[in-house]
């Protein structure tokens, strides 16, 4: 898989706070599963720990956002500027372009095969995702979303509680990221909810809905699991120079094509 890891190391420390009632919500009953054995008690309600994707769990007949085959099936309901979009970003990824240190935006950062970790904090959700070094904000005070939400690669994140069920409300996307790695677009108007489930223990799904009637006929949804790594610390993966110049020389260098440094004869 053709990647260039980025981002910068956030310094959280000092907000960071594990409330007695995560998320200032109202207090929670420890939830139970049974799967053979006595399965392990665990707090629906805390999605705190490191996760790491489990792509095989995904339902079949779902859109994959990790079939890199070239010919995904199935694919998105596009719209007709969403099919010329992807065919562009298609052609993009399949060249190897993919050396810029931009943010990947919330859902590629799901869809990546590594782990992120939930912090819990007073008045949000904390995520840092391994592959990017990046880190989102998932507020959980009762906010809205801000009259002048300026556009950003991660977007704007409101998260809150419809039973045992943590659903996440996101906007304000600059149009300039992937959804998934096969380049699948998104525009300004994209509006992206998740539906958080802790299913047992050691299990956490996902059901990703997108919205974005630029680039999509209608909504359409992804569904993803997460196991938990107790006892793992994520690896530093920044972006560096370094490493977008090693990239080039590996990988767009290879076919003796001329890569980032390509200069053209006078």
């Amino acid at each position: 898989m053709r990647n260039c890891v980025i981002g910068s190391i956030a310094a959280w420390a000092t907000v960071l706070v594990f409330p007695a009632v995560p998320f200032g919500q109202a207090a929670q009953q420890p939830g139970t599963t049974k799967a053979g054995a006595q399965a392990k008690a665990f707090d629906a309600h805390d999605f705190a720990g490191v996760w790491n994707p489990a792509p095989r769990m995904q339902p079949k007949g779902e859109v994959n956002p990790l079939d890199l085959g070239g010919h995904p099936n199935p694919l998105p309901p596009f719209a007709p500027a969403g099919q010329a979009k992807y065919e562009i970003n298609k052609k993009f990824i399949d060249a190897g372009a993919v050396l810029d240190c931009d943010p990947y935006g919330t859902a590629r950062n799901f869809f990546t095969p590594r782990p992120f970790e939930n912090i819990h904090a007073r008045d949000r959700v904390l995520q840092h995702f391994e592959y990017y070094d990046n880190w989102r904000e998932i507020w959980t005070d009762g906010r809205n979303f801000p009259d002048d939400l300026e556009p950003d690669y991660m977007g704007y994140s409101i998260g809150k509680w419809e039973g045992d069920t943590f659903v996440v409300d996101s906007r304000g996307y600059n149009g300039k990221q992937f959804l998934t790695w096969q380049g699948f677009p998104l525009s300004e108007s994209m509006h992206q909810t998740e539906r958080w489930q802790r299913v047992d223990h050691d299990t956490l799904k996902i059901v990703f809905t997108f919205e974005d009637p630029k680039m999509y006929s209608k909504p359409w949804t992804i569904t993803y699991f997460y196991k938990l790594m107790s006892n793992w610390v994520l690896d530093a993966h920044p972006c560096t120079l370094a490493a977008i110049k090693e990239y080039d020389e590996r990988i767009n260098h290879a076919d003796q094509l001329p890569g980032r440094d390509y200069k053209p004869e006078k």
